[in-house]
Formats: C-alpha cells, sequence, structure tokens
C-alpha cells in the first residue's frame, strides 16, 4: 500500500466535480420555486411554490442526475482520503466519506420524495390534504434525514480537524478553506438576500456547491512540503 499523501490522482477530483454539478442540478430543480410560506405542519422544505404546479419532471430529473451523480461523488468522496499522510487515518477517512456518500443521497432522496408527495397530493386532494400528508411523511422520514446529517456534518468536521493538526498534504491553513467553509459562506449569502426563488434555490444548493468550491480548489492548491501529486516538481 502506498503512504498516504502520494496516491491521490486528479481523476477523482475531476469526479467529485461532476457529482456536484449533477446532484446541483437537482437542488436547483427541487428548490427553485416560489419560497412562500403555507400552512400547516409539512416537511421543513415545503414551500408554496411545491403546490400542484411544481411539474413531475423535475423530480424525475432529480432523481436520474442522482443515480447517474453518486457514481462520480463516490469516487471524488472516498479519495478525499488519498490526502492523508498516514495510512490509518487514510482507511479512518475511506469510511467516514464513504458512510458520508450514502447520507448524501438519502438526503437528496429523502427532499425529493417528500416534494412529490406533497405536489402530488395538491393536485389529487387539495392543499388540507396534501399538508396532513406531507407532514405524515415528515415523521417518518425525519429520523433518517437527521442521521444523514449528523454523518455528513461528522466528515466535515473530521476534514477540518486533520487539516489543522497537519495530517493531511494541504497546509494547515486550508483548514479555513474546506468544503464545510464554503458551504456556511454560500448558505449564509442564501439567507441574507431576500426570499425569492433563487435564494431559496441557493440556499438549497450550498451543500453541494461547498464541495464543488472545494474539489475545483483541490485542483490547483499546493501541499505543505511539496505539490500535490498532479503539479509538475519545483512548481
Amino acid at each position: 500500500m502506498k503512504a498516504g499523501g502520494e496516491s491521490m490522482d486528479r481523476k477523482y477530483a475531476v469526479q467529485g466535480i461532476i457529482g456536484c454539478l449533477l446532484f446541483g442540478l437537482g437542488d436547483w430543480l427541487l428548490g427553485y420555486v416560489d419560497p412562500g410560506k403555507i400552512d400547516g405542519d409539512t416537511f421543513y422544505f415545503i414551500s408554496a411554490g411545491h403546490g400542484a404546479e411544481y411539474a413531475d419532471w423535475k423530480i424525475t430529473v432529480t432523481l436520474a442526475a442522482a443515480v447517474i451523480g453518486v457514481l462520480f461523488f463516490q469516487q471524488g468522496f472516498v479519495h478525499i482520503a488519498d490526502i492523508m499522510k498516514d495510512d490509518r487515518d487514510r482507511a479512518g477517512a475511506q469510511r467516514v466519506f464513504t458512510f458520508m456518500t450514502f447520507g448524501w443521497l438519502i438526503i437528496h432522496f429523502v427532499v425529493a420524495a417528500n416534494v412529490w408527495g406533497y405536489s402530488y397530493a395538491c393536485r389529487a386532494y387539495g392543499s388540507e390534504q396534501a399538508a396532513l400528508l406531507s407532514a405524515g411523511m415528515n415523521k417518518v422520514f425525519a429520523p433518517c434525514l437527521y442521521l444523514a446529517y449528523f454523518i455528513a456534518a461528522v466528515a466535515l468536521i473530521d476534514l477540518v480537524i486533520v487539516t489543522a493538526r497537519g495530517r493531511t498534504i494541504l497546509k494547515r491553513r486550508e483548514a479555513f478553506f474546506t468544503p464545510l467553509t464554503w458551504i456556511v459562506v454560500i448558505g449564509a449569502v442564501a439567507l441574507l438576500l431576500p426570499a425569492s426563488p433563487f435564494s431559496k434555490g441557493l440556499y438549497t444548493f450550498c451543500m453541494n456547491g461547498g464541495m464543488l468550491v472545494w474539489f475545483v480548489r483541490l485542483l490547483f492548491v499546493k501541499g505543505e512540503d511539496r505539490c500535490l501529486p498532479w503539479f509538475p516538481k519545483g512548481q
């Protein structure tokens, strides 16, 4: 086995970028809607724009993009472990980011299922029954959703910690520029913008957007005491 930090390949960052773009497409299809609040104890993501006029094709494209995107996403996520210096850290990171891949997919599918359920019920039974259905679905899906968010948070925070402690081939200061930083920045910008389909879409996109920025940055950033493997020595 090669030592950690010696075998990362540029193609994994590129695959991570492709995965983020495909998942991000779904984010915008789900989130670029009227953000107005609706009556009732519905799923947290549901807003006025997810009613009877929300098109079914958006869910189809969202799910199809996720099915294809996870094939790329998984490669990008798991090979984040390749920037670890120590083989034990590398093995641990592979497990953590594998779990994170599944968690990411679960979040995407749960949100899509709830949006479709509410929209279909609005068309078939009316908004009041749709709200009741959404509340019931929320109770069923919420535990899985919270667990998936927790797994993602653990993985992202762990990446900050190991980078700050100098246990990756990245410079320690890169701990300020991990995916978590970009997720927070994009999410904060979305919250500061006036409520609109764009601000809701941007907020929905913040997780995949944050990962996208980091993967792109990873293609150019230099390591602690050497260039990353795809940079010629001496640059």
